[in-house]
């Protein structure tokens, strides 16, 4: 075909009409995009029910922690998201081409629209969500066949995608129901026993969802639109995609490549030799006044669905109520070194594409941020109520953090039998493991200042939380 023949010519074609006027059929509904809000509400719903029991909970503390990370950190509430539950930063790092399983699914997953939001491994993903942006970019062409083909290949596409979106929310479901704390991760978890039927069935709906995307693509690199052309071959260009290192995810196909700025083992390694960053000491007291979420990224405060003061007994996780209610409490955490380690999309993402479609061309049904005019009208892209509205580009990590906590003289009293037993500490996203229990891991309870102190057992770095941004206006 010449680059003068029009693709898919029929002789004697009059001009097209214009795209208002042609008699558009509605297709198949997409699952992932027009679902994407009532997925996040679910994930929230599945975290409510382990609180059932505990709904009296004071989530105060989590603010006055999020305000003291900011302020020793050197972290800003523009972009900073507090995350829960404890997450270690331990990714062993594989060779060059290859990428760990639980390294993947934390820079891939979007992070939810809070600044302090619970980290859902299963969650969706910022590349499928690109790929759905470009999806719904409107090619260009004035060729009324080769649009007709493009209709069609796209309801064939959308098909396609809810199968595969059908069949990763069925393991999703199912790995809420068996996996607590993201240990291990989900795409971890498909590689186990009791995932490996979810990982065929999520294989073969990616290999048909596949396939249509790039007959899709290869219709659109004949459009009008060339920066669209070239946004969806460099998604779908293998060259920028990494194998997961699991041998158990072997059938797995590549998936889309994330860059951090230094591995664990090196940072660990700098840190441990004195080469590394400074430490922090923060803390907090009961009596501060509540922390006003409006001034962050987010704009609103979200409840939280973990408790912030429990204990480990005997295995399992207790309430400690009498922190959450002593109005004397003073925390004070000190770690041996912090940082933000930046996580950058690979090259299969074209942020300047993405940035230059803030205002659209959108395919029918659809607009940027949407609204309640015609112009507006239609399922949002971007924004909290979208598809593709953040990604996170840094993730904050602590090492070796230590504890001390005064308490009032009744609340000693109360919880240091409790102490003595314990073999582990949550303060809020932070677990502090004892070995042995607290005696053996050489924690102390001081009657004379009625402070408890100790120190982790683990030499693995905790992430303390993310840096986010909001998308079109990020990465790349």
């Amino acid at each position: 075909m010449s680059e003068f023949e029009p693709p898919y010519s029929h002789v004697g074609e009059a001009s097209p009409p214009s795209l208002e006027a042609q008699d558009e059929e509605t297709g198949p509904l997409s699952q992932f995009r027009h679902g994407a809000q009532d997925r996040r509400l679910l994930e929230l719903a599945r975290l409510d029910a382990g609180l059932a029991a505990n709904a009296d909970f004071d989530d105060k503390p989590w603010g006055l922690l999020y305000r003291a990370l900011v302020d020793s950190m050197g972290l800003s509430p523009d972009d900073f998201q507090l995350i829960y539950p404890s997450v270690p930063w331990d990714w062993p790092c594989p060779q060059a081409g290859f990428v760990h399983a639980a390294q993947h699914d934390f820079c891939a997953t979007a992070p939810q629209w809070s600044a302090i939001g619970a980290y859902v491994s299963s969650g969706d993903t910022v590349h499928q969500a690109y790929q759905q942006f470009l999806n719904t970019a409107l090619a260009q062409t004035d060729y009324r066949s080769l649009r007709q083909h493009l209709n069609d290949a796209d309801d064939a596409l959308t098909t396609a995608t809810n199968q595969y979106t059908l069949a990763s929310a069925s393991a999703a479901s199912a790995y809420a129901a068996q996996v607590e704390d993201n240990q291990p991760s989900f795409t971890q978890w498909l590689g186990s026993e009791r995932g490996r039927g979810h990982q065929a069935r999520i294989v073969a709906a990616q290999a048909g969802m596949n396939r249509a995307q790039a007959h899709y693509a290869a219709l659109v690199a004949q459009c009008q639109s060339p920066g669209l052309g070239q946004a969806q071959r460099r998604c779908g260009d293998e060259r920028f995609h990494v194998r997961l290192s699991d041998l158990n995810l072997i059938r797995m196909p590549k998936v889309p490549d994330w860059r951090l700025a230094r591995s664990c083992d090196e940072w660990v390694a700098q840190v441990e030799s004195g080469r590394g960053p400074a430490g922090v000491t923060l803390g907090f007291s009961n009596r501060e006044a509540p922390y006003d979420f409006a001034q962050t990224w987010a704009g609103r405060r979200g409840r939280i669905r973990q408790l912030f003061w429990q204990v480990r007994i005997n295995g399992r996780w207790e309430r400690i109520d009498e922190f959450e209610f002593d109005n004397k409490l003073e925390l004070s955490l000190d770690f041996q070194a912090v940082d933000t380690i930046a996580i950058r999309p690979g090259e299969w993402f074209d942020g300047e594409f993405a940035r230059s479609m803030i205002d659209g061309p959108f395919m029918p049904g659809y607009s940027a941020f949407g609204g309640d005019t015609v112009e507006t009208r239609g399922q949002p892209v971007f924004g909290e109520r979208g598809f593709f509205g953040l990604m996170k580009s840094g993730v904050c990590v602590g090492y070796r953090p230590s504890f001390a906590i005064r308490t009032s003289t009744s609340t000693f009293r109360r919880f240091a039998d409790p102490f003595k037993a314990a073999t582990g500490l949550r303060i809020g996203p932070f677990v502090f493991e004892a070995e042995g229990g607290s005696l053996a891991a050489g924690w102390s309870a001081d009657p004379a200042t009625q402070t408890f102190s100790g120190a982790t057992t683990s030499r693995k770095p905790s992430i303390v939380g993310a840096t986010v941004a909001e998308l079109p206006n990020a990465g790349g």
